[in-house]
């Protein structure tokens, strides 16, 4: 007879742990407020204080799909890093540049014919890494 048992008991056991799990994850709603006594299970990143010269979110209808328009976020980067090494300036130069301009330079940067993936996103990156670096690099000296 205990043969019997053991696979209710192990199945009211599941039913108990199912139950609570929604429970306990309603009783840690997560923030994005830093402080000090933030829980582990909350992984907001608080913005930073330099954050308004950082090249928004491009708009949806720049492009039909997120790699086209992270792409064009990228070019945008290098863009506006490229105008300040060039006037030697440190000031946030965000302002003076369009998303248009973005669109207008793809041919500078196009990798390939296929219209779905004319460039490469992480080189785009990794250049517009390197860009801001130099301006940040100019700008300590």
């Amino acid at each position: 007879m205990t043969r019997r048992l053991a696979p209710i008991r192990s199945l009211g056991r599941a039913a108990l742990v199912v139950s609570a799990t929604p429970s306990v994850a309603l009783a840690q709603t997560p923030t994005t407020q830093p402080s000090g006594d933030t829980p582990f299970s909350s992984m907001a990143i608080a913005r930073e204080a330099e954050d308004n010269c950082r090249i928004p979110k491009p708009p949806a209808d720049l492009a039909e799909t997120a790699y086209l328009r992270n792409g064009y976020r990228a070019i945008l980067r290098i863009l506006v890093a490229e105008e300040a090494l060039a006037s030697e300036t440190c000031t946030c130069l965000l302002d003076q540049f369009t998303w248009d301009q973005a669109l207008d330079a793809l041919p500078r940067f196009q990798t390939s014919d296929n219209p779905r993936l004319p460039f490469k996103v992480l080189d785009l990156y990794a250049q517009a890494d390197a860009l801001e670096a130099q301006v940040v690099e100019a700008c300590a000296e």
